[in-house]
């Protein structure tokens, strides 16, 4: 039996690196997943890359131990930037849900959302919970797979970042959170906007009128019709934004 030479060792040890902190700040791998289940995951996904991929030619075991500490914080910095790529893309559907649940009046009605492992509102936990399911019933993690192997050849194990210009396209892809989240809850924006125009109106022509009480009940009835009206398009954007997660996730490597 053929016992790994150092530098296979070496390259095994930095790609569970790269996919233990990849699949560790995947939001769908949170804390409802116990940590030796992620562990795991990491451990058989780090073997069928080492099984598929090659190490580098170019990769030699490091003569101190700084060196192996650099390594492995490399490898840990290109699984933080595909999982950002992910993460992003699940807080922009997740400020879409937040705005809505806002326009509507819904804030207070909060529920604890396992992926997050926090108190959210029920329309931002299940555009979420939406998105979720996407993923999976369209085999798109599969893909994210795939694109983590291919990140070892886009980036290979030992190699330094080289993509000055990815700094200003993740700052760019930030700031599409707000852009993209407006415009799943344009249409509630805008009927919103109407309506409390319409209230400030009739308050000043009829003073005695209860507004708030009235405002309310007309903003969330004529809101929910509005979502249930618009849901067939705000599914196309949860799946147009999710189709792209695997692309987008390698991306963001600093390549």
């Amino acid at each position: 039996m053929l016992l790994p030479d150092s530098v296979s060792l070496l390259y095994a040890a930095a790609v569970f690196f790269r996919a233990g902190t990849f699949l560790f700040l995947l939001p769908f791998l949170g804390r409802p997943v116990p940590v030796i289940v992620r562990v795991a995951l990491a451990a058989f996904l780090a073997y069928t890359a080492v099984t598929l991929i090659p190490p580098p030619a170019d990769l030699v075991m490091p003569d101190h131990w700084a060196g192996l500490f650099l390594l492995g914080l490399m490898e840990a910095f290109y699984g933080f930037c595909m999982a950002l790529g992910v993460l992003l893309l699940f807080q922009i559907v997740q400020a879409g849900g937040e705005l809505i649940s806002t326009q509507l009046g819904l804030m207070q009605s909060n529920i604890f959302n396992p992926m997050s492992g926090a108190q959210e509102s029920a329309l931002g936990a299940g555009l979420m919970m939406l998105t979720l399911a996407l993923i999976f019933i369209l085999n798109i993690h599969h893909e994210i797979i795939y694109g983590f192997l291919e990140s070892l050849r886009i980036a290979p194990v030992g190699s330094v970042p080289s993509g000055a210009s990815n700094v200003e396209f993740v700052m760019y892809e930030t700031g599409k959170i707000f852009l993209i989240s407006l415009q799943m809850a344009g249409p509630i924006v805008a009927v919103n906007y109407i309506i409390t125009l319409s209230f400030a109106f009739l308050g000043k022509i009829i003073p005695t009128m209860n507004v708030l009480i009235l405002s309310y009940s007309l903003r969330l009835g004529v809101g929910f019709s509005i979502l249930y009206l618009v849901f067939y398009l705000l599914a196309q954007l949860l799946l147009s934004i999710t189709s792209t997660m695997p692309e987008r996730m390698l991306q963001y490597l600093p390549f």
